[in-house]
């Protein structure tokens, strides 16, 4: 198994809104679906992200500390850690999402390293594999039809 993955996407929009989809609960919840977030938008800011949240609890949080942050260019995460409530929790990992301004469209770049060996993390991993391209689709489409 790779020890990282990556994945990326040409999105016709800014770097600025694409980084702001990233940390603003409710873009987050249009075109993630996340329920919650607790994001501080700074350097050693936490970032938490919950899915599927009831009565009953949540089903899935991702959360972490932001290392670097610049609304221009990237979002940097560190010591993130994925809870699901059927299976112990994973990391600590680190999520990259670094944007490049081209003229009239960005490339959006995510890079998620840290993963470790075993059963778990094995799924996880191809968790994260099928998960970033379809989630950075949603994104594409989000904000280009917020560009319309």
């Amino acid at each position: 198994m790779k020890s990282f993955v990556e994945s990326d996407i040409r999105i016709h929009s800014n770097a600025e809104e694409i980084l702001k989809a990233l940390v603003d609960q409710e873009k987050l919840s249009d075109w993630w679906g996340v329920a919650d977030s607790f994001i501080e938008q700074k350097d050693g800011g936490l970032y938490t992200l919950t899915w599927m949240k009831s009565y009953a609890g949540i089903k899935f949080i991702s959360t972490g500390r932001i290392r670097l942050f610049d609304k221009r260019s990237h979002l940097h995460l560190e010591d993130v850690l994925y809870l699901n409530y059927e299976r112990p929790i994973i990391g600590p990992f680190k999520i990259l999402y670094d944007v490049e301004k081209f003229n009239g469209y960005s490339i959006l770049k995510v890079r998620q390293t840290g993963f470790q060996k075993g059963p778990e993390h094995n799924w996880y991993i191809k968790s994260v594999q099928e998960g970033w391209p379809q989630a950075l689709v949603m994104l594409k489409t989000y904000l280009e039809k917020q560009n319309l």
